[in-house]
């Protein structure tokens, strides 16, 4: 289900959402180190710290040095702003997790293979530059 949580462009949010859902769900199903979340009495105490307010100040700062009207330079970005997302949607510890980076790589790759969600992420840059 779509949230308006960053901007209109979330469902390019939530598309990398399911790629990371599904990778981890993978990753535990096939016996390896399973995906690092926040434990449950974690849980509130690390609601403020996943603010969106704070990935959005993040990810401004990441679009402030990229020219979207530069390819490569969308590109580059493309990896931190990656990281992220992913590291807010799943807790900081999930850095530490095996999957994290073959996850970034995973959804990269979707993104490569999706002109649609190639735009979206530029009109996601945009949006944050704008901001």
């Amino acid at each position: 289900m779509p949230t308006d949580r960053i901007s209109s462009s979330s469902s390019l949010i939530e598309t990398m959402r399911a790629i990371a859902r599904d990778r981890a769900a993978g990753s535990q199903r096939g016996g390896k180190t399973p995906a690092v979340g926040p434990s449950p009495d974690k849980t509130a105490a690390s609601a403020d710290a996943r603010s969106i307010g704070e990935l959005r100040r993040r990810l401004r700062e990441l679009a402030a040095s990229v020219d979207v009207g530069n390819t490569q330079s969308v590109h580059d970005a493309r990896a931190p702003a990656l990281r992220e997302i992913l590291l807010w949607e799943f807790g900081s510890d999930f850095r530490q997790d095996a999957q994290f980076l073959p996850m970034v790589d995973a959804i990269s790759s979707a993104l490569d293979s999706a002109p649609h969600l190639q735009q979206r992420f530029v009109e996601l840059l945009a949006e944050l530059r704008k901001a």
